[in-house]
Formats: structure tokens, C-alpha cells, sequence
């Protein structure tokens, strides 16, 4: 069977994950490339298919004149990573979501949260089905690892490391991040995060040496008053080989994420077995529970108990246990891409 993503292919691996495992053959391109011979369209982020540019209204329209064609012959499948846009603050994409919602013919929920929260945005005639997000097993086996320390110069020997993998898209991602690490008791913490800040865009008349300078300033009044000693943070997206090594050398990997319907970070830290601290939103709350994980209510502003928690549960040999193990079968890479198949193979069966 042969799939038709309508844009490029993300840097998150996560959808290799499952193209390993899938019998489908998966083709990414430009939207104008469709085949009638494809009989699944499958969108995963409705923002790529206009290589994360606002489309226009004469964009918009010719968009679904293309998915009224298509859909003589194909399913229009859509998984719903997110409800709306990451960084869209101003819902400039709404319409073009809206679009996609409307002419769905399936949807891939990647928890119960989504699917009841909102299946009623979609057609009466759509098909829903639940399909969590793989682990990235790719990863933990022979991948190529390079240095972290040694490409940032740093001295991590006897340190508490916190990571925060993934860009940070929000000052209150910033905000959370900082409460949580000023409130662990660990007087070797040192705190990573290889994408601070990206959410803060520069004025692109701004000359190279002004944004070293202006980064400098960003840095100096958000972690105030943490010592450079206790923190590095990067502006750009880490590449995979050194990022393994980072969250292999994690004591806890902190989830920021506040308004996200789902989050790759957390099955990143199932991958490699890390404490996690998780807030208690969308479709994160399902998989934290299941594990049994400690959650975050940002209400009760329960820190001390969650990160208390967090940190002991390494203690206990808790990622060994015969019960976490059996458990993390749900969410392998080959379990993920067969629901993927079945679901694609029902729905081509739907007139």
C-alpha cells in the first residue's frame, strides 16, 4: 500500500519509527505531487504542507479543491500531533487546521484525551482511532553516539544532569522549567537545554555579533540567580548522535510542555528509562499513568511531592521491574506501525 505524506519529512524521527516497521510504502513530497494510485493521505502536520508558511486564501482554496480530488481515490488520514500550530500564537493557521478537520476521513488520536476532547471537530462519517506514539527504539541500539561534553566543553563528572530536549516554545515553558530545577534538592544539579529561547525571535536586521550579545543579555536575565556553573543552554536544534549521549548521562529529563496535546520527549525518556517530571495536560496525563509516573498538577503546584518521587524511582530499580518492562511492549516501534496498518487497511475497505 502506498502512503502519500503531503509535505517533508519532520526532523523528529518518530514517523521513521514506524515507516521501519509498516508494510506501507511512505511517500513524502509537495501536496501538487499526488498519485491517484495512492490510496492513503496521511497528515501529520498540517503546517508542512506549506513549508510552515501562512497559506493564503487563494492557497487555502486551491488546497481543498486538491482534497476533493484526491479523495475520489484515496483516504485522507490525519494525526492529530497537535490541535493547533506550536508557535502560532495569533492562530494565523486556523483555517487551514479547519480544513484539514473538515475532510478527514480518519484520525489518529495518540491518546483518549484527544479522541474525547475533540472528535466532535470532525465529520459524523470520520473514523477515529486510538495509536500512541512509538518509543524510539531506533535509538537505543547501535546508534552512532558523539560526545556531548566534549562538543560544548563541558565537565559533567559527579553532576546531577537535568535535561530538557526539544525547543522551548513558550516563556512559560521557561518559567516551569526554572521552578522545577530551583526546587530539586541536589546540590550537583546542573541544568541542559540545548534549545533555549528559540521561541524569541530576533529582528532579522539584527547584525550576528548583536545576537551573541542580545542572547547573552536573554540568558543572563532568565537565570538569574542560577551561576553559569549550574546550567548550559544552545540556541538550535541538537543533532541526534549527540542528544542520545545527553539523555543516556540524564539524572531526570523535565517535559515543559504546558498547552501540547502530546509530547515526543516523554517516550523519549521511556527509550532510554529516565525519571521524568510530567505536567498533568492532554494526552501526556494517559501514558504517565499508566506507568504509574508521578504527575505535575500545575494547579496544586505539587513539585516537592512529584520531584521527590522522580528522583527516587531510579533508586528502586523501578525501570527493571518485570511490570514496566511488559508494559513499554504497548509502545514499541513494530506494535505502533501495525495499528497504523490495520487502521489504513479498515478504513480502504470503508466505501
Amino acid at each position: 500500500m502506498e502512503v502519500f505524506v503531503p509535505h517533508l519529512k519532520d526532523r523528529n524521527i518518530y514517523l521513521d519509527e514506524i515507516i521501519y516497521f509498516s508494510d506501507c510504502n511512505f511517500i513524502f513530497s509537495d501536496f501538487s505531487n499526488y498519485k491517484n494510485t495512492y490510496e492513503i493521505v496521511n497528515i501529520h502536520f498540517p503546517e508542512a504542507i506549506f513549508n510552515w508558511t501562512v497559506p493564503t486564501n487563494e492557497q487555502l482554496n486551491d488546497l481543498e479543491q486538491k482534497i476533493l480530488d484526491w479523495k475520489k481515490y484515496s483516504k485522507i488520514v490525519y494525526t492529530l500531533n497537535d490541535i493547533k500550530s506550536h508557535y502560532d500564537n495569533q492562530d494565523k493557521f486556523a483555517d487551514l487546521f479547519r480544513l484539514i478537520q473538515k475532510h478527514a476521513d480518519g484520525v489518529i488520536h495518540l491518546g483518549n484525551y484527544s479522541l474525547e476532547k475533540y472528535k466532535n471537530l470532525f465529520s459524523v462519517n470520520c473514523q477515529h482511532v486510538v495509536i500512541p506514539h512509538p518509543l524510539y527504539d531506533s535509538l537505543i541500539k547501535d546508534f552512532p553516539i558523539s560526545d556531548f561534553q566534549e562538543k560544548f566543553q563541558l565537565s559533567l563528572k559527579d553532576k546531577y544532569i537535568v535535561s530538557v530536549i526539544g525547543d522551548i516554545r513558550s516563556m512559560e515553558e521557561v518559567k516551569l522549567i526554572f521552578k522545577v530545577f530551583n526546587k530539586i534538592p541536589n546540590k550537583n544539579k546542573f541544568l541542559i537545554v540545548p534549545n533555549m529561547f528559540l521561541f524569541m525571535k530576533l529582528p532579522k536586521f539584527f547584525p550576528y555579533r548583536f545576537r551573541n550579545i542580545y542572547r547573552k543579555i536573554e540568558e543572563f536575565l532568565f537565570c538569574f540567580p542560577l551561576q553559569k556553573k549550574q546550567y548550559f543552554f544552545n540556541f538550535k536544534f541538537i543533532d541526534y548522535n549527540y542528544m542520545v549521549d545527553l539523555v543516556r548521562n540524564s539524572s531526570l529529563v523535565i517535559i515543559p510542555r504546558l498547552k501540547n496535546l502530546n509530547s515526543g520527549n516523554l517516550y523519549l525518556g521511556l527509550s532510554f528509562d529516565k525519571p521524568m517530571i510530567i505536567p498533568k495536560v492532554g494526552n501526556l496525563t494517559e501514558t504517565a499513568e499508566y506507568f504509574n509516573f508521578p504527575l505535575l498538577d500545575l494547579q496544586k503546584k505539587n513539585y516537592k511531592e512529584v520531584i521527590d518521587i522522580a528522583m527516587e524511582l531510579d533508586k528502586k530499580t523501578f525501570f527493571k521491574t518485570k511490570e514496566y518492562l511488559q508494559k513499554k511492549e504497548k509502545f514499541k516501534a513494530s506494535t505502533i506501525a501495525a495499528l497504523y496498518d490495520d487502521f489504513f487497511c479498515q478504513l480502504i475497505k470503508i466505501k
